[in-house]
């Protein structure tokens, strides 16, 4: 475990400049780095926002993330309660939803930065909102989604419901997690939720400890 210190590199630093993609890589899907904050008993959320856990290199590596990604996966949910903003091009947001409501976020999805991912039983978006549908279940089909998208390289935001089901049907590759010197108690959810992952091992790749004792650690599947 590295600690880093003024003179040395940032967390965001380690992000832009070491962290390449592997030779190895999906080719017949796209590439999912799953980047999530949790305090230190396991909690994702301060009044319901992500956003109060972290500090100003937890912020730079998202940004640092997002800069090496083509596209962001996110859920409405998340879109909505962390007030998502439309990002600069050519990125591109990618909305899962099981509903085609975007009247919480009309500046967003009106910007055509933003996807709306639904499942084919939901009924039309609104004129001019760009749409990617994936799956005839209740659910959007995630395995389709990122087919779809394959040769791409996703930075996945959240929630904790959107990062577990990745997790469960094995779409995630690498993991970026952030624990905050926090303890929050409450009834947020952890950082993934939902079905059973596989208990397979990963493999620790960095770890840093910042000057405020924030934890940021990259996982990759062995």
């Amino acid at each position: 475990m590295r600690i880093l210190d003024e003179t040395g590199p940032t967390p965001a630093s380690v992000v832009t400049e070491h962290v390449a993609l592997p030779d190895s890589r999906p080719t017949d899907r796209a590439f999912v780095r799953l980047n999530m904050i949790t305090s230190v008993d396991g909690g994702t959320a301060v009044a319901g926002m992500s956003g109060g856990l972290g500090n100003r290199d937890d912020h730079a590596v998202f940004a640092a993330l997002r800069a090496g990604a083509d596209g962001v996966l996110v859920g409405l949910g998340t879109v909505l309660a962390e007030h998502y903003h439309a990002p600069d091009p050519p990125l591109q947001l990618y909305v899962v939803s099981d509903t085609a409501d975007v009247s919480g976020a009309p500046d967003l999805f009106a910007s055509g930065r933003a996807t709306l991912v639904l499942p084919t039983r939901v009924g039309p978006v609104p004129d001019g909102v760009p749409e990617l549908r994936a799956g005839d279940g209740e659910f959007v089909d995630l395995d389709a989604v990122t087919t779809a998208l394959a040769g791409q390289v996703l930075v996945a935001e959240g929630g904790p419901t959107l990062a577990g089901l990745l997790a469960a049907h094995g779409l995630v590759d690498e993991f970026f997690v952030t624990i905050a010197p926090r303890v929050i108690a409450g009834d947020s959810a952890r950082v993934a939720h939902g079905p059973e992952a596989s208990p397979a091992l990963w493999e620790l790749e960095h770890g840093f400890v910042d000057d405020d004792g924030f934890l940021f650690l990259r996982y990759c599947r062995q």
